[in-house]
C-alpha cells in the first residue's frame, strides 16, 4: 500500500479488521474462532453498527476474515479442517440513482447553457470541466474519484477494427488495471479539454495522443487538477433540478453516471451481462445484483410477443 501499488479494497480490509475484527476476537487464538464464535461476532457487529449491515460490508468482513485464516494455515497456527465457513446473511443494498433516459437529455441540454452562465475565469473553466467529465463517466461506465483522477493523455488512443475508429481508454483504479472503449462521442468531449489546455493545445490532437504525455486528462485550462468537482457538480444539480432521484428519494453523485451508464447499456443496447462486467471493471455476479431486473426490459419485444419484423404473436 506504501508503495502505491495496493488495491482500494485492500484499505477496506484494513478498517474492518482494525475496527471489527481485532476488538472482537483479538484475545482469542485463531485455532479457537469457530462457528458459534463466528454467530457471536455477528450479534456484535450489528450491535456496534446499530443495524444489520449490508452483503456488500460482510463481504469485506468475510474477506478480511478469510485473509486472516489463510494466513493463519500458511504459518501453521491452524488445520484447515478447522476454518470454519463463513456466510452472507446481510441486507440487499438499496437500488443506486441513476437517470432516465429523458432526465439525461434534460442534464445534456442544461449543461450546455449552464456552462456559459458563469462568471468569466475559474467558475467557467470549472463549468467547462464539469460539463466534458459527467459526459465522459456517462459514456464509458468508468469510476469517478480514483479511475477518473488517474487517467493520464497516455492511457488514451485509438485504433481501427472493420474500417471504423475506436477510442480505447487504461483506467486503473478501484480494481486492477483495464482496457474499456468509450462511446464515439467521448471524441468530441475529450478534444474540448485539449483545446482549452494551454500547454498542450499546440498540438494536434493526433499528435497528443502519439506523445505519451503524462499529464492528467481532467484539469482546468491552466493545468489545475481541481479536487472541487463535486461542489461545481451540486452546483449544478440543483440549478437543473435534478439533484434527487424521485424513485430512489437519494440525491444523485458523480457516482450515478456510472450506473447511468450500466442502466443504458442493457437496456438500449441489449450488451451481455459479462460484456458490461468486464467493461466496467466489476464481477458479473456484481452486474447481475445490481442489475438484473432491467433484463425484461431488455427483452420487452421478446415478452411481448413482438417478432423482429413488428408483427405481434
Amino acid at each position: 500500500m506504501a508503495a502505491g501499488e495496493g488495491k482500494r479494497v485492500y484499505r477496506d480490509y484494513i478498517q474492518a479488521t482494525d475496527n471489527y475484527l481485532i476488538p472482537f476476537f483479538g484475545k482469542h487464538n485463531v485455532e479457537n474462532i469457530n462457528y458459534s464464535m463466528i454467530k457471536e461476532f455477528v450479534g456484535w457487529r450489528a450491535d456496534k453498527m446499530g443495524k444489520e449491515p449490508k452483503s456488500s460490508t460482510i463481504n469485506t468482513h468475510n474477506s478480511a476474515l478469510n485473509r486472516i485464516f489463510e494466513e493463519s494455515l500458511s504459518r501453521g497456527y491452524i488445520a484447515k479442517t478447522k476454518i470454519p465457513t463463513l456466510e452472507n446473511k446481510g441486507r440487499d443494498a438499496t437500488r443506486r440513482p441513476d437517470f432516465t433516459i429523458d432526465e439525461y437529455r434534460k442534464l445534456y441540454r442544461a449543461l450546455r447553457t449552464w456552462v456559459h452562465e458563469g462568471r468569466a475565469g475559474k467558475s467557467t473553466d470549472m463549468r467547462e470541466l464539469l460539463r466534458d467529465y459527467v459526459l465522459i463517466l456517462a459514456n464509458t461506465g468508468m469510476r469517478h474519484g480514483t479511475e477518473a483522477q488517474n487517467l493520464k493523455w497516455k492511457h488514451i488512443s485509438t485504433f481501427t477494427q472493420n474500417g471504423r475508429s475506436y477510442v480505447a481508454m487504461w483506467v486503473k483504479g478501484k480494481t486492477k488495471e483495464r482496457e474499456l472503449v468509450a462511446r464515439h462521442s467521448c471524441l468530441t468531449y475529450l478534444k474540448r479539454i485539449h483545446q482549452r489546455c494551454d500547454d498542450i493545445s499546440h498540438m494536434s490532437f493526433e499528435e497528443l495522443l502519439r506523445s505519451n504525455v503524462e499529464k492528467s486528462v481532467f484539469r482546468l485550462s491552466d493545468g489545475t487538477v481541481t479536487k472541487h468537482l463535486n461542489q461545481t457538480f451540486r452546483a449544478f444539480m440543483r440549478d437543473s433540478g435534478l439533484l434527487k432521484d424521485s424513485r430512489t428519494g437519494q440525491n444523485r453523485t458523480l457516482y450515478s453516471f456510472r450506473h447511468t451508464y450500466a442502466t443504458f447499456r442493457i437496456i438500449y443496447d441489449s450488451i451481455d451481462l459479462h460484456l458490461l462486467a468486464r467493461q466496467m471493471g466489476t464481477s458479473a455476479q456484481m452486474i447481475e445484483q445490481h442489475y438484473s431486473h432491467l433484463i425484461p426490459r431488455q427483452r420487452a419485444d421478446t415478452l411481448a410477443g413482438i417478432s423482429r419484423r413488428g408483427k405481434t404473436s
